[in-house]
């Protein structure tokens, strides 16, 4: 369908304009998630080889307002903030004030278990766009297998009433995981009972350093079906998924990513630096990076090679960066997403051989 949201994308996307930016401020956590993808240690997590170092210190915070002008100046209009937990860093209210300040439609992405509630306060005062809250049971003993910190899912559920009453714009968001597969309907009671949408997300990516130890936690095929079967869940990471038919990869031309280091890449998924902040400004990397050319290019090629490839092409929404870190060739697809696109085609064949009753 399409939308003036969606309208304002797609020119931005023809024009190469940056219409959304993601910062992560921070890898810090006050949970363990299993298959957290920071290039950072966690507990339990099975590494072939320990995280890489940071080759440079973390933003302060002059260099996060002075990021914050730059995209300002360009015209992004969403920013995200997220990590990590965003809200552990030292100067979370400070950034996410000056966010405000200079009128971005601004998202910022919780786990929502450390928040007390004056900051369910503060949020409420500071009226971001939205919260994306992560949610990975519908009990405690699921959710704390995966998160690895007892209480955790309690603290949350507790949150999520304070940002209920508050009237807060909240989207609660569900990695598909073995862990959680029979869970997927009581997760959505949960999002029912505080009125919060839900949204399932059946990829996992590996670590942003290459590391496959997350994709141990895949779910099962019938699980999968489950899900493209059910009616009433939302697939897809947020609502700014693209709609069903549609091949929306922003990659490059409307959205870039700036790590807590400074890095500039073209989006979240794409871990490629097309430069530093504090060698360059982000406006002569977005101009004249001779990388970005070339992942915009190779963006424009995947619809083309899906089409050409893949059997159940019509199904298929492939990630060039997620292919990059998992195969090296960013216009291959990765074996996850052919799954999907397989196990959709089996469902919407099975629902069109399906007698129609009528009600």
């Amino acid at each position: 369908m399409d939308t003036p949201l969606s309208s304002l994308f797609g020119r931005a996307i023809a024009k190469a304009h940056p219409l959304y930016a993601s910062m992560e401020l921070t890898y810090a956590c006050n949970l363990a998630c299993r298959f957290c993808y920071n290039p950072v240690q966690r507990k339990n997590q099975p590494r072939t080889t320990p995280p890489p170092k940071p080759a440079r210190q973390p933003l302060a915070f002059g260099e996060i307002t002075s990021v914050l002008d730059q995209l300002r100046e360009m015209g992004v209009l969403y920013l995200t903030l997220t990590g990590g937990e965003p809200l552990l860093h030292p100067r979370f209210w400070d950034i996410a004030g000056e966010a405000k300040a200079r009128s971005f439609a601004l998202r910022i992405f919780t786990n929502g278990a450390g928040l007390r509630e004056t900051d369910v306060d503060r949020l409420a005062e500071l009226a971001p766009y939205c919260l994306e809250m992560s949610l990975h049971g519908a009990t405690a003993a699921t959710a704390e297998a995966l998160t690895q910190v007892k209480g955790s899912f309690d603290r949350q559920v507790r949150a999520l009433g304070w940002m209920r009453d508050r009237g807060l714009r909240v989207y609660l968001k569900v990695v598909v995981t073995r862990l959680v597969e029979d869970e997927l309907e009581a997760i959505r009671a949960i999002g029912d009972r505080f009125d919060f949408p839900v949204y399932f997300d059946p990829i996992l990516t590996p670590s942003d350093d290459g590391q496959a130890y997350p994709l141990a936690l895949r779910a099962s095929d019938e699980a999968i079906r489950r899900l493209y079967d059910a009616s009433g869940l939302n697939i897809g990471n947020s609502p700014f998924e693209r709609e069903p038919g549609q091949y929306n990869c922003s990659v490059g031309t409307g959205t870039l990513h700036v790590t807590p280091h400074g890095d500039v890449q073209p989006c979240v998924q794409w871990k490629q630096a097309i430069g530093n902040v504090r060698e360059r400004s982000i406006r002569s990397m977005w101009e004249e990076s001779a990388l970005l050319q070339e992942v915009r290019a190779i963006s424009r090629k995947v619809p083309g090679v899906i089409a050409a490839t893949v059997k159940e092409h019509a199904y298929c929404f492939s990630c060039p960066g997620l292919s990059r870190l998992r195969t090296g060739d960013p216009l291959r697809p990765d074996e996850q997403v052919l799954r999907l696109a397989r196990i959709r085609h089996e469902v919407a064949e099975d629902e069109s051989h399906s007698p129609k009753t009528s009600k």
